[in-house]
């Protein structure tokens, strides 16, 4: 799980925010009268595009390119997410239309779509993940409904330093020596690691389906590695690793994350530390 970059609200869910105040999210969508309809397509592009083609929560690639044909192309691949359960309605905050509380996902498993090994696997539900899990966790009571502090939103976590490591089997996990450098705001745990744990556990993020798929990624990771390092003959192997780093995470904003985005920063080290912050990464 990664740091999410958020680009600014559309136009079209300010007015129509602007128009109906106490519109729930399914009203929005459905209206043709208030540019509802404009405003739910532009809230999924603007998303998907601040997101860079990945799942806010698993980092699995929800359109192959940022243009608006491309995420229309995989439009059957994303959904919105509510962070906060937009049927709050205890405060003067519409959390169904706010556009902090908004997030671009996968279908978290639970599109039947059995020709994609990524995207479904059985069995259910413990080969689902992100929002589907964690409406599961919320409904079976071992998650609280308003999840604040209990799990990482997309925009709590850290740029720097990274804050997840891979078990061999793909499993993401905490990675304790970075955990215990810092402290987060609104962590209900003791510890910045626990988090992070329970983040993975809430969201499923280590369920066979997505370890495999990782597992696939790192192995095509490591065949890249070694082509690189082959064909830079004349380079250290921290410096192929480094070159390598800046043609998979470029510096604009317009070009999609690589799949599996913090296991990628992970295998390569310090060289991919070092080129993110000289691009001065945020999401």
């Amino acid at each position: 799980m990664k740091i999410c970059r958020k680009r600014p609200e559309p136009v079209s869910l300010t007015k129509y925010r602007e128009a109906q105040s106490d519109g729930t999210w399914e009203e929005m969508r459905d209206d043709p009268f208030h540019g509802g309809q404009q405003a739910y397509k532009d809230i999924k592009t603007t998303l998907v595009k601040g997101q860079r083609c990945l799942c806010a929560f698993c980092e699995i690639n929800i359109a192959d390119g940022t243009d608006d044909e491309s995420i229309e192309a995989k439009k059957h691949l994303q959904r919105v997410e509510h962070f906060h359960p937009k049927e709050d309605n205890d405060g003067p905050l519409n959390w169904a239309l706010h556009w902090p509380n908004l997030w671009v996902l996968c279908h978290g498993g639970s599109n039947r779509t059995p020709a994609d090994p990524d995207r479904y696997l059985e069995p259910l539900p413990a080969n689902l993940s992100c929002d589907a899990y964690k409406d599961h966790q919320i409904k079976t009571g071992k998650l609280h409904e308003k999840p604040e502090g209990w799990l990482l939103a997309p925009d709590e976590v850290l740029a720097f330093p990274n804050l997840f490591q891979f078990a061999p089997d793909g499993t993401p996990e905490p990675h304790l020596k970075n955990c215990a450098e810092q402290i987060l705001p609104n962590n209900r745990y003791p510890d910045t690691a626990t988090l992070v744990s329970k983040t993975i556990e809430h969201l499923n993020l280590g369920c066979v389906r997505l370890n495999r798929s990782r597992c696939i990624a790192k192995a095509r990771l490591e065949k890249l590695i070694t082509k690189t390092r082959q064909q830079t003959p004349g380079a250290s192997p921290q410096e192929a690793v480094t070159n390598l780093a800046r043609r998979l995470f470029p510096n604009d904003v317009d070009s999609p994350w690589p799949k599996f985005f913090t296991l990628v920063r992970w295998r390569l080290g310090e060289p991919a530390e070092i080129h993110l912050r000289s691009i001065q990464y945020i999401g």
